[in-house]
């Protein structure tokens, strides 16, 4: 089975040069915790996610330090997101994007999933989205098969 048989085909997708607050506001909407950025050709130029959003408004160094009571200073989490009106989504976005063709057999699927650790993956065609698949298509997809 491909990846073309399972994948979503309405692909919402945001601008790069969108707000980042209109954007979290599209992933609250929506209930998800991604979406692709592409251009006016419809190539994929990023990947815009919750953690994204978190690491704009968290210091860089987060990751090394145990406690968060100390870290925040002065400026709360709530006005540095007050901020995401004026930035796009074009300066947090991750731009190193893993992509598959539509004719990726969903194991290879699954497989890059694990081990690129994404929840969710752009489907190409010549270059230009056409869908997107998440982890939980494949589930449903071995479940579905398996009778359950």
């Amino acid at each position: 089975m491909k990846v073309k048989d399972i994948m979503t085909r309405d692909v919402i997708t945001l601008k790069p040069e969108m707000s980042v607050k209109e954007a979290a506001g599209m992933l609250f909407k929506l209930q998800i915790s991604g979406l692709p950025v592409v251009d006016e050709e419809g190539r994929v130029v990023g990947m815009f996610t919750e953690k994204e959003l978190l690491r704009m408004v968290l210091p860089s160094y987060i990751e090394h330090v145990e406690g968060l009571t100390q870290l925040f200073g002065e400026e709360s989490l709530e006005k540095k997101f007050a901020r995401a009106d004026s930035i796009k989504v074009s300066e947090i976005m991750r731009k190193e994007v893993v992509c598959l063709d539509e004719d990726t057999d969903i194991a290879e699927a699954a497989k890059i999933m694990i081990t690129k650790k994404a929840r969710r993956i752009p489907v190409l065609r010549e270059n230009k989205i056409v869908g997107i698949i998440a982890r939980g298509d494949i589930v449903r997809e071995l479940v579905k098969k398996a009778g359950i």
